[in-house]
């Protein structure tokens, strides 16, 4: 496995910048990962601090008892009641098979960084991933995308509810699971690893009843000897911890909403565009009932908590009581997870993608009002998975895999065969239309002045000509992609497997995929690389 750094723009300005040292740390968060000893500093930050470690750790062990955890991910659990034991935190949707890779990438990066920070700090640190079990956006997990006929195919998960609930609540129907994950399996085609794919899926689904169970059961099992520590936030279990919190959420809701508004005007003050979609009204909380999913909005009239289109309603009194005695009826948005995160575990260092990254920086004034601190924010992994036949095609074709990774492919593409062909066509054909328009024009005119009622044939007989051209244009098109039909299936190749439906390949391709070709083996190589918090982008040649 080689691996190449390079410099690569995140998916969103303020990410790219933040990442390349430019942004005004200040600007948007607590600490500088550019400032020395800033694990240290957060270190003697959290020990100001005391947590429910006890409830805490209660609750992870009974959750996960009813999957197949290791020895290592119960060990790190224990380490939590150890008052100077501290967590690395990143977290993520539960996708179907893990959901993109970029998932994959989040994880490897929370415990290289747990890790790195336990041998530097001499005390315990958990790598802990976050599932965003209380997401009730189903058609955001339900799918994975497969390579089928050289052509990007999406694979949905049938017979799924037609009410928001959250992704915790929804159910999977094993053997409809069984046959969707057979039906995906196949299209990687069969390999020595197959078989052993298809046992351990199923069995991660035999030990599964929800979305949410599937994907901590096979993280669990892929990351076993790292240890990984997996939190549901949907869990009832949790929501009894939150109680105190989303009390207090409630409380000042309106000081947290007009802090993200506040840190939102300076950010566009430095031309960042705003990320959040808040207005002076939002709550940031979620009601649910077990089947539909609330967002709340405060109606400063009515002095009362509702739903935008008036389906619920709660005076405050209301939902402090539902945050003392059923907190289950209450989650968080994209606003107070982070709130909410924060006060339950010593985290020394939140992992996050580059749109978290960017909303994250509106954030910043709300921790204050709880007399927290915005952790450190470290920028997961970002990887490119060469295979070796790509690789293959992007030499024969003679083309940089920059120009792929920036979306310039269509563009090298046209200029490949511009140069192949020796005939500007574009031109040629342009030029040959513009010519016979000339030469039409004058028999259209004399045609009008022998017969104004020839109008409608001479209008009809000039598009014939020119659709004869244009189909002259087309035949010789054709011509040339079959002549060069080799080279071009190159080009496709290498935009399907790196730049697949021109997104980054991470955020579309399924780790399986990859298993099932080279091995379990392969996620532990991924974890082969250096200087990981330098912001470059790696490019893995397997």
């Amino acid at each position: 496995m080689e691996v190449r750094e390079v410099p690569l723009a995140a998916t969103t300005p303020l990410a790219t910048d933040y990442i390349n040292g430019t942004f005004p740390t200040e600007k948007g968060f607590s600490y500088s990962l550019e400032a020395e000893n800033v694990f240290r500093r957060r270190l003697s930050d959290i020990k100001e601090r005391t947590y429910s470690r006890r409830e805490l750790v209660s609750y992870l062990r009974s959750y996960h008892k009813q999957f197949s955890a290791s020895v290592k991910t119960m060990e790190n659990i224990e380490k939590l009641l150890d008052p100077e034991s501290v967590v690395v935190v990143g977290g993520q949707q539960a996708g179907l098979l893990t959901g993109p890779l970029y998932t994959i990438y989040k994880i490897i990066t929370i415990i290289q960084l747990a890790k790195e920070q336990e041998r530097q700090l001499g005390v315990p640190v958990v790598p802990l991933f976050w599932i965003a079990g209380e997401d009730h956006d189903i058609a955001e997990v339900n799918h994975v995308y497969v390579s089928e006929g050289g052509k990007m195919k999406k694979y949905v998960y049938p017979h799924l509810p037609q009410e928001k609930r959250m992704v915790a609540d929804v159910p999977l129907d094993r053997q409809s699971g069984y046959e969707w994950i057979a039906n995906v399996v196949k299209t990687y085609g069969e390999t020595e690893t197959t078989n052993k794919l298809l046992d351990f899926l199923f069995q991660c689904l035999d030990e599964s009843q929800t979305f949410v169970d599937f994907f901590a059961s096979i993280v669990l099992r892929l990351f076993a000897s790292e240890g990984l520590v997996v939190l549901n936030a949907a869990d009832a279990g949790l929501r009894a911890l939150e109680g105190d919190f989303f009390a207090a959420l409630i409380e000042r809701h309106r000081d947290v909403t007009a802090a993200v508004l506040q840190k939102q005007a300076e950010l566009r003050e430095l031309g960042y565009q705003q990320m959040l979609d808040i207005h002076p009204h939002s709550a940031n909380l979620f009601y649910y009932d077990g089947r539909e999913r609330w967002l709340l909005e405060y109606d400063p009239q009515k002095e009362m908590f509702c739903s935008k289109k008036g389906e619920v309603l709660f005076a405050k009194e209301e939902l402090m009581q539902l945050a003392k005695t059923k907190p289950a009826h209450l989650s968080n948005n994209v606003v107070t997870r982070p709130l909410m995160q924060e006060f339950l575990l010593p985290t020394l260092a939140f992992v996050a993608g580059p749109g978290e990254i960017a909303y994250w920086a509106e954030l910043k004034g709300t921790f204050s009002i709880f007399g927290l601190q915005m952790p450190p924010v470290v920028p997961r992994l970002h990887m490119t998975i060469v295979e070796r036949s790509i690789q293959t095609d992007l030499a024969d074709i003679g083309i940089d895999i920059m120009d792929v990774l920036n979306g310039r492919i269509e563009t090298v593409k046209q200029q490949w065969l511009a140069e192949k062909t020796r005939y500007p066509l574009e031109d040629i054909f342009a030029k040959a239309k513009e010519e016979i328009e000339e030469i039409h024009r004058p028999l259209r005119e004399i045609g009008m002045e022998i017969d104004r009622g020839l109008a409608g044939v001479l209008a009809k007989n000039a598009t014939l000509v020119q659709a004869q051209i244009d189909f002259l244009q087309q035949t010789l098109q054709r011509a040339l992609m079959r002549k060069y039909e080799v080279q071009l299936q190159k080009f496709l190749r290498v935009e399907m497997a790196l730049r697949p439906n021109k997104a980054p390949q991470e955020r579309i391709w399924n780790i399986f995929y990859y298993i099932n070709k080279y091995g379990f083996g392969f996620v532990e190589k991924l974890f082969q690389w250096n200087d990981h918090w330098n912001g470059m982008h790696k490019i893995v040649y397997i």
